[in-house]
């Protein structure tokens, strides 16, 4: 009964799979369900139909089941989470990071005071434009624009040892824009 249509239905099995295994135990299944589910079938329609009736909806139940089931990921992804950054044994890690910071906190407290203040309430506690501006006593405008100025002075402070960023305007506003334009912020997110 089922094996005169075994070739189109693993035709069709290939076609919505797109995977030789998978379609091969989709023909399974679904001549197994065929098997059990003879009693069903109508013996005025035709059995092809009915077979890649049976098919599609085995196909359709396993791709919704596999769309709810949740994604495994696996373990050698979460080994190094940081794919810019290598992971490193223990002590490199924590001597890299210890310098890392202290070259972060170097040209923070080399800024002057309002741009210092407006990045480290901006970017270290976490306020808002507008809480800052309450804070400080001063319009929004003013703050966006000494934050934009410190983040700019802090990124060329860290990045001045790159060949590239020696007197580039390009490093400081993330464009070819003039220095004092404000453009996207990689280092500290607004």
């Amino acid at each position: 009964m089922v094996l005169p249509h075994r070739e189109a239905l693993y035709g069709h099995a290939l076609s919505l799979t797109r995977n030789a295994d998978e379609a091969e135990d989709l023909v399974q299944e679904t001549t197994l369900r065929a098997l059990r589910g003879f009693e069903s079938f109508r013996a005025d329609g035709p059995i092809r139909a009915w077979l890649l009736t049976i098919l599609r909806n085995l196909f359709i139940n396993s791709y919704r089941s596999r769309a709810r089931a949740p994604q495994s990921i696996s373990l050698d992804a979460l080994e190094n989470p940081d794919p810019v950054m290598p992971s490193l044994p223990g002590p490199e890690r924590q001597v890299l990071s210890k310098m890392e910071n202290e070259a972060l906190a170097s040209a923070i407290s080399r800024l002057p005071a309002d741009y210092r203040e407006v990045l480290v309430l901006s970017d270290v506690r976490g306020l808002t434009y507008q809480e800052i501006s309450d804070r400080m006593g001063i319009p929004v405008g003013t703050v966006r624009s000494r934050l934009s100025r410190a983040r700019n002075r802090v990124r060329r402070s860290l990045f001045s040892w790159r060949p590239d960023a020696q007197g580039s305007s390009k490093m400081a506003s993330g464009s070819g824009r003039s220095p004092g334009h404000a453009g996207p912020s990689s280092l500290f997110p607004a």
